[in-house]
């Protein structure tokens, strides 16, 4: 812990942003909470939830898109601990045929995988999986053919459906951020015989009591997305005719909920009196895990301040991206780890400053631009005078 965590946190930057972001049109409403040493010294609901002018309340829920990964890659770790699979166990193992279709060549012709892709492979996205959403290639074409991202469908068919398409990369060469979370959602269902959803109340969301953290929360609950390309290409549709558990994107949640999961990594994988993971485990999974020579899919520059490049100062662990050195432009302790997603919603753990900060909202137009002024803003309130 450094000495900016012995000064008095300064809301008046974080305060500042969140009124511009407001008064600009980019903000309708959110929950956001930053905590020092476990003491929470900022708080904020602010807006409206819905159409009809609902104000938002602090157990409003949110889709949190892609912080959903984290989560999933905990209870994974979980599994792992307890001996169900090891991180490099093929994911055709439980998968069959995953990675057996070989890897598109720049050419266009298919070659042969040089191994099978494994579960560390999926953890840290070298698994040569990406998302049809985001590329206007042959392979992205396909994926959409195919329906791998579908909420009508299941984790089984997902997976079925991955598995006869090509790989984009050979395995464990290139960070190609996509379905990979997805897959090891389905891998957990394989393991433990259920499906992701109790899967995941019994390995994270129970033991933390994490009550209001689900794939379909209560319908009074939950803020409404606003109509964008993103919440037409990839939002669930949060009614009851869904089916499809998304482990890479598909979980809502809370402020005061997903605050609990943070403190959890912040504590070494333990909350009051449940360990969830070791702390050895932890340590591992916040360790920057991508090859030194790892390359870059055209999709990483999308990640904007998030990307896991050496530009942004940042590796990419077992589920997180986690920061391995110091950027002028982007302010956060070495240590730091962090995953946001799509959806607006926004989380990240300083160590290094005994800093959290979460914060949810549906603003997926604007996410880039308010990762970059959330940052700053929450930086500037631990500086001294």
């Amino acid at each position: 812990m450094t000495d900016q965590t012995k000064t008095p946190f300064d809301c008046r930057p974080v305060e500042d942003w969140l009124e511009s972001e407001r008064v600009a049109g980019r903000l309708s409403g959110g929950v956001m909470e930053i905590r020092q040493a476990g003491a929470t010294v900022f708080s904020s609901t602010f807006g409206t939830k819905d159409t009809e002018g609902t104000p938002v309340t602090a157990d409003t829920a949110y889709w949190i898109a892609s912080m959903t990964k984290p989560i999933v890659s905990v209870a994974a770790m979980r599994l792992v601990e307890q001996g169900h699979f090891g991180l490099s166990d093929p994911v055709r193992d439980f998968i069959p045929g995953f990675g057996e279709n070989g890897v598109l060549s720049d050419d266009g012709t298919i070659v042969d995988a040089v191994r099978p892709p494994v579960i560390r492979d999926l953890m840290t996205h070298v698994s040569g999986v990406t998302y049809g959403q985001f590329g206007n290639e042959t392979i992205h074409g396909r994926y959409l053919e195919k329906k791998v991202y579908d909420f009508f469908s299941d984790n089984a068919r997902m997976a079925a459906r991955l598995s006869e398409l090509p790989l984009l990369h050979q395995p464990g060469t290139v960070f190609e951020y996509g379905m990979s979370t997805d897959l090891l959602g389905r891998v957990i269902e394989v393991v433990t015989g259920t499906a992701l959803d109790r899967a995941l109340r019994d390995l994270v969301l129970d033991p933390l009591a994490m009550d209001d953290t689900a794939f379909l929360p209560d319908p009074v609950r939950i803020a409404v997305l606003p109509p964008s390309p993103t919440q037409r290409a990839l939002a669930p549709p949060l009614t009851p005719e869904q089916t499809w558990f998304s482990g890479g994107g598909g979980l809502c949640s809370t402020v005061p909920d997903y605050m609990r999961f943070a403190e959890m990594l912040r504590q070494g994988g333990a909350l009051e009196d449940v360990r969830l993971l070791r702390s050895e485990t932890l340590t591992t999974m916040l360790r920057d895990q991508l090859p030194a020579d790892v390359g870059y899919g055209s999709y990483t520059g999308g990640l904007g301040i998030t990307a896991p490049t050496p530009e942004n100062g940042l590796g990419f662990g077992l589920g997180f991206a986690v920061r391995t050195g110091r950027r002028d432009h982007l302010p956060g302790g070495l240590g730091e780890f962090l995953w946001p997603g799509v959806s607006g919603a926004n989380f990240w753990v300083d160590p290094e400053n005994d800093l959290i900060t979460v914060f949810l909202t549906h603003a997926p137009e604007h996410r880039g631009q308010h990762r970059i002024g959330l940052r700053n803003a929450v930086y500037a309130g631990l500086k001294q005078d």
